[in-house]
């Protein structure tokens, strides 16, 4: 299972190829599995592919995500902090959505897709769009393609497409038994 998840990278080089309605489906059935507190299910999907919804949707993305709009579908991911366990002042409904969106993701990289998560998006307007609720929250976007040419990507782009993936050494994320100073973040 790890190879699988270490296998989900947010990659750029999309092709514009339809993907199956049955395909998109078997990515919200993955979401549906997550683990949830309280069973609530705090989360909320909409798939885009249709070509005039589609294009008004990619109207909302910011200028760094150019590359997104060769994307054949792409899915928003809704949440509300109302729907969601709560604990003190504990929410739960985005840690619930995450789980559920890494599920989405990992069952689209089994069915041989990209899938890469952006909020570089005007989130009103793309609200607006999908005629989502002013009081709920449309966290990200997951930008969906079969695997395509990089040749429209940018030199940044390309680099990062085609590099070694970083990520924090263990020591910086995990301790045993106790907090330890090695996960205290590093100023930005």
């Amino acid at each position: 299972m790890l190879q699988a998840i270490s296998n989900r990278r947010a990659y750029r080089a999309l092709s514009e190829e339809p993907i199956e309605k049955s395909v998109l489906l078997r990515l919200i059935e993955a979401a549906q599995t997550a683990p949830s507190g309280a069973n609530n299910q705090p989360w909320r999907f909409i798939t885009i592919t249709d070509p005039a919804q589609l294009e008004a949707v990619k109207s909302t993305l910011s200028r760094g995500n150019y590359w997104a709009k060769k994307a054949p579908a792409i899915i928003a991911v809704v949440t509300n902090n109302e729907w969601g366990l709560k604990l003190d002042e504990r929410l739960y409904a985005p840690f619930d959505v995450g789980m559920a969106t890494m599920a989405l993701q990992i069952q689209a990289v089994s069915e041989g897709l990209y899938v890469h998560p952006i909020a570089g998006f005007k989130a009103q307007d793309a609200k607006a769009v999908l005629e989502i609720p002013q009081e709920d929250s449309l966290l990200v976007l997951l930008i969906l393609g079969y695997p395509g040419s990089d040749e429209h990507l940018t030199d940044v782009h390309l680099q990062s497409e085609h590099g070694t993936r970083v990520r924090l050494p263990l020591e910086s994320i995990h301790s045993f038994d106790n907090w330890s100073g090695t996960l205290t973040p590093k100023a930005v």
